[in-house]
């Protein structure tokens, strides 16, 4: 079994299987030892998040927490995830039930955006946080370079044109909860496009609508 992908060699191949390995091909080898993906996942959408944070919070000192918010869902949405995560070429590699692979799992832009997320989760798992953070570095760089410096749109810019782009209706915000003291609140804002519901906090109503449009256009993949 070949052991490297984007330049770094796993040690442990079990680890690696396991990055590999789709919920419904266990489904179908109940008696095999290996595990599905789904808790590297986690880990590695944790990792991807901080690190992709991180770099653009260093690239543009004069971003807002808005802007920084809507560069972030851009960049690790589930499309831009899927890109890397074939390009890579994890789907070719991944593990499928039969009946996943016959029902067109393998070209879902879903199975790629979540190999990619378990790989970085076993790169972290295998040799720590600088070690894959450097790994997203490496094979996200070319999107975050295409950011270049242009102009930043609002999240809610974006998911306002997503929605105008699929035809549905257009985003509706409604403020949830307000606690804290007057010179320091927190509001959690809803989001609801065409019953695809998501909720983001922040200091000021602004912001947490920005933090829930965010979130929506990471769940619908825009």
């Amino acid at each position: 079994m070949e052991l490297e992908i984007a330049g770094y060699r796993f040690t442990d191949p079990e680890l690696l299987d396991t990055a590999l390995t789709h919920s419904s091909y266990l489904h179908e080898h109940p008696g095999t030892a290996l595990r599905d993906f789904e808790r590297l996942e986690f880990l590695g959408d944790a990792v991807v998040d901080v690190v992709v944070g991180d770099e653009l919070y260093r690239r543009f000192p004069e971003a807002t927490e808005g802007e920084l918010t809507s560069l972030r869902a851009s960049l690790v949405s589930s499309s831009a995830l899927a890109s890397v995560g074939r390009a890579l070429g994890l789907t070719d590699r991944a593990r499928l039930g039969r009946g996943e692979e016959e029902s067109g799992g393998r070209s879902r832009v879903g199975l790629a955006a979540s190999l990619y997320e378990s790989f970085v989760g076993a790169v972290y798992v295998e040799a720590g946080f600088e070690r894959a953070r450097q790994m997203v570095l490496d094979t996200m760089g070319e999107s975050l370079d295409d950011l270049g410096g242009s102009a930043r749109k609002s999240s809610k810019t974006l998911l306002q044109e997503w929605a105008q782009g699929e035809r549905l209706s257009l985003p509706v915000y409604r403020t949830l909860e307000t606690t804290g003291p007057e010179h320091r609140r927190d509001f959690v804002v809803e989001v609801d496009v065409a019953g695809q519901v998501a909720r983001g906090t922040g200091a000021s109503k602004r912001n947490a609508q920005e933090a829930a449009a965010a979130n929506l256009l990471k769940m619908v993949g825009g």
